[in-house]
């Protein structure tokens, strides 16, 4: 870290400072009152700026300022006033960066900005073309109080070479006299080029008019100082375009984090995307250009219920904010979860134009919970899931006046299967058993369980309740369509199962004992179906 010394007597200059720096804990600060402190100071530590009151370098037999001047150490003075002869004499023995009123606010924030922007541009090369000596002086001797590293040229063939071989240029002055037609040609070729596009032109002139000044705008020119150079304006100048350059390289930087750590997008109102961050890319495995124009549906997982995406636009189209978790499919064919945030855009006139979203990746903590949730053999849901989730679907269901259903089926003769095939084919059977559910009941709003051996329950939505039955009648014939051998299950000899299914259609039900009381109804409809010569359905309608 950087090391900045301050020299100065007054507790309030030195607060002010310290509270300043400490925005961006860029420096080391290092504080003093007396010239003998700071002389052990400088000696001891290697400061990359020293901000003093002018009164320390005014003082007789100061053995500081001999420091000052050998080390060459790069300083700010701050004066309650501006002595314009103090100033040139100090310019020629010190290295003075500027000269800052202490007695304002204003003057410490500045004093504070060179600093910081002195440490953000030491060191970066600037492209100095000029046909006067006597300015050349002036312009170098300011840019070299910037620490800056100065690439000087004379005529065009120079300017080309060291664009051509130099794209770190950071900044470019033009003072000249006769040149007019070779500054506006190499204006264009600069900003033609990807790497000039942005980079601070400066032109220094006897006389800029007004048509010039047009002219030289819209060609890429960013600022102008006319003749003769004052110090202080040019150091304004050049202060002001490394400050807007700091700041777009720190946006810049921002950007690129973000750009490629969030998984960010933006869509018209439509739900059209218009744009998507490299992170979205990346986890989706789209390029940019496969993403934008399409909509969302792109990466939508077919696990996902219709139920969230309809809650989800309501909510965004009454102009709210939408938090959710989201399951989404890569282009290779795998998932990924997220968690999401998605709210409107407004332009200034409070119209909605689009909506943006950012994301956060979930997949591993999903994972980590579905396999708590998840039957290790079979991959459907377990009895943990089942307890956590079945009241709230049960009372959500019953609320919308939805046709719901909850069945248990069982492995007709299951123990005995295990005894005459071996416990492995029992474990295939419960795998092929799982499938034949899953291939049956595969919209995104119907759930699969293992609650536990060969016990399995399915909670069903549905829009009549013949439809329910039509679902619970193919589940029965696609487990026979199985056609697994099974000697000890007469008369098929086949594996088959036994169903107890509750139909729901009535909101008169106490929800506090509502899922013992179907759950209770349900397995003694199984029950019934196994007393019945099995592979049959019981059903009740509530």
């Amino acid at each position: 870290m950087k090391k900045l010394l301050i020299i100065d007597d007054s507790i309030h200059v030195i607060t002010s400072f310290i509270k300043l720096f400490a925005e961006k804990n860029n420096f080391s600060i290092y504080t003093t009152n007396n010239t003998k402190e700071a002389k052990k100071l400088i000696k001891k530590n290697n400061f990359f700026t020293i901000i003093l009151s002018i009164k320390y370098l005014a003082k007789s037999d100061n053995k500081l300022t001999n420091i000052l001047k050998s080390d060459y150490i790069p300083i700010i003075i701050l004066s309650s006033k501006i002595n314009n002869e103090l100033q040139v004499e100090y310019k020629k023995n010190f290295n003075v960066i500027d000269y800052v009123l202490k007695d304002t606010t204003y003057g410490l924030k500045h004093a504070y900005n060179l600093v910081e922007l002195f440490a953000h541009i030491k060191d970066y090369k600037v492209l100095l073309i000029s046909e006067s000596i006597d300015s050349k002086v002036k312009i170098k001797h300011v840019l070299k109080s910037f620490s800056l590293d100065i690439k000087q040229a004379n005529c065009n063939s120079e300017i080309i070479d060291i664009v051509k071989n130099d794209y770190d240029i950071s900044f470019i002055i033009f003072d000249y006299e006769t040149l007019l037609e070779d500054i506006i040609s190499i204006t264009k070729m600069l900003r033609e080029n990807e790497k000039y596009t942005n980079v601070p032109i400066l032109i220094i002139n006897n006389e800029i008019n007004k048509d010039l000044k047009t002219n030289l705008y819209k060609i890429g020119v960013d600022d102008f100082i006319q003749k003769p150079i004052i110090e202080e304006e040019l150091k304004t100048k050049i202060f002001n375009l490394f400050t807007n350059i700091e700041q777009r390289e720190e946006l810049d930087t921002f950007n690129k984090i973000f750009d490629d750590n969030i998984i960010s997008s933006s869509t018209n109102t439509k739900g059209i995307i218009t744009s998507v961050s490299s992170a979205f890319s990346k986890i989706s495995g789209y390029k940019k250009s496969e993403l934008v124009g399409k909509s969302h549906s792109i990466v939508r997982h077919p696990d996902m219920p219709s139920s969230v995406y309809k809650d989800l636009w309501g909510t965004i189209n009454l102009n709210n904010t939408w938090k959710g978790e989201i399951k989404n499919l890569r282009k290779d064919g795998s998932s990924y979860w997220v968690s999401a945030v998605i709210e409107p855009i407004f332009d200034k006139q409070k119209n909605k134009i689009g909506y943006y979203a950012v994301r956060q990746d979930i997949t591993d903590k999903k994972r980590i919970y579905e396999l708590s949730i998840t039957d290790g053999l079979t991959s459907l849901y377990n009895r943990r899931y089942f307890n956590d989730i079945a009241k709230a679907i049960f009372d959500k269901t019953v609320r919308s006046n939805k046709v719901f259903g909850f069945m248990i089926l069982d492995i007709d003769y299951f123990k005995k299967y295990n005894d005459t095939y071996g416990h492995q084919e029992g474990d295939n059977v419960l795998i092929s058993f799982s499938k034949s559910l899953k291939d049956t009941f595969k919209r995104s709003d119907d759930l699969i369980f293992r609650l536990g051996g060969e016990e399995f329950g399915v909670l069903i939505n549905a829009k009549t309740q013949e439809d329910i039955l039509e679902l619970a009648n193919l589940a029965k014939s696609n487990i026979e369509e199985l056609e697994i051998k099974h000697k000890e299950n007469p008369p098929l000899s086949i594996v088959t199962a036994s169903f107890g299914l509750i139909i729901i259609e009535s909101k008169d039900i106490d929800l506090d004992h509502k899922l013992d009381f179907i759950y209770k109804e349900a397995d003694t409809k199984l029950y019934e179906a196994k007393d019945n010569g099995r592979n049959n359905i019981k059903y009740k309608i509530i």
